[in-house]
């Protein structure tokens, strides 16, 4: 009985320092918006910071649509006070808006699972917008009716100069 109670009392020692210690998540900005056209990549990027006195394992993904939302690096290691950079892209083949999170957590490097972690989610939309071409950007676009009235003024003068000319080439012959 005395060697049960002498293991079960080393076993809570050996974990009491673990107690006290975690890691915490801190990132910048609160929220990600991500704008492209269908079939282009777009980017952006948010600041991963360990706010902890301990050194962390940082992980971050994509909690949905995984398939086109890619993380670069998706794990990492931060010292205390550290900042990381994580790049996001996002490339679609349909037009419409994407509403997810990415989710970061950070636990203690060299914790055994029973440690204590933290982590955030960073709602995260992208919008994919249909490809115009550029004719279709110029109409649609509020300088159309300027255009368009240049335009008609450039072919107006163009038509009375070959005008011209050709009067002033019939007069001579």
């Amino acid at each position: 009985m005395k060697t049960l109670t002498a293991i079960i009392f080393l076993t809570i020692i050996a974990f009491i320092p673990l107690i006290g210690y975690a890691v915490g998540v801190s990132v910048s900005p609160a929220t990600l918006r991500m704008e492209t056209r269908v079939g282009k990549e777009a980017i952006a990027r948010f600041t991963v910071w360990n706010p902890s006195k301990e050194v962390g394992l940082f992980s971050a993904y994509p909690e949905e649509f995984e398939e086109f939302i890619t993380l670069i690096p998706s794990s990492f290691v931060l010292e205390s006070g550290e900042k990381r950079e994580v790049l996001v892209t996002g490339k679609r083949r349909e037009a419409g808006i994407v509403r997810t999170a990415i989710a970061i957590e950070g636990r203690m490097l060299g914790a055994p699972a029973l440690g204590v972690g933290g982590g955030v989610r960073l709602p995260l939309s992208l919008e994919v917008n249909e490809t115009r071409n550029a004719l279709t950007a110029a109409v649609a676009s509020a300088a159309a009716p300027t255009l368009f009235v240049l335009t008609l003024l450039i072919l107006l003068s163009a038509v009375l100069l070959y005008t011209l000319k050709r009067a002033a080439r019939q007069s001579t012959l």
